[in-house]
């Protein structure tokens, strides 16, 4: 017996005016100086983003978990890269106004407000219905990175 056969699929060209932000990035990728085709750049950054939903429920999860560890490891990367760029050491404070990527659409939000129209919960201590007892010398204390601090503040964590 054969193998499958599989279709291709193919993304539409993408065009941006460039003056745009996202002119200057795919005038950059077009002219990169390792020459390396832009589609595969482009490729890298799609995979990365999106790889660990594209095969949600479609593999193992064993391969689901290897694919989410290549993606992280991938996406720590490019954010090591851009804050090298930015000179950015850690996250903005608590108190900071983000904004959308896009300078057409630049829209402030504050930290604390709902992004992308999604809620975001997230489960503290005084949310699990199991308590500590005074007791906790068998519990080690663990400190907490700065940008782990941050992440926590940006979501309303303390």
């Amino acid at each position: 017996m054969s193998a499958p056969r599989y279709k291709d699929v193919e993304l539409p060209r993408i065009k941006r005016k460039s003056n745009s932000w996202e002119g200057k990035v795919i005038e950059y990728l077009l002219n990169h100086p390792s020459n390396k085709a832009a589609t595969e750049f482009s490729m890298e950054a799609l995979t990365a983003f999106w790889l660990p939903e594209a095969l949600e429920g479609k593999v193992t999860n064993d391969e689901l978990v290897k694919a989410c560890w290549s993606a992280i490891e991938k996406l720590e990367g490019k954010l090591a890269t851009i804050r090298r760029i930015g000179a950015i050491e850690k996250l903005p404070s608590s108190d900071t106004t983000l904004f959308s990527t896009s300078p057409e659409t630049v829209n402030p939000t504050k930290n604390n407000e709902n992004l992308n129209s999604q809620q975001i919960r997230v489960s503290t201590s005084d949310d699990d219905d199991q308590t500590l007892d005074e007791d906790t010398d068998d519990l080690m204390e663990l400190e907490l990175s700065p940008e782990m601090k941050q992440i926590n503040k940006l979501f309303g964590v303390e």
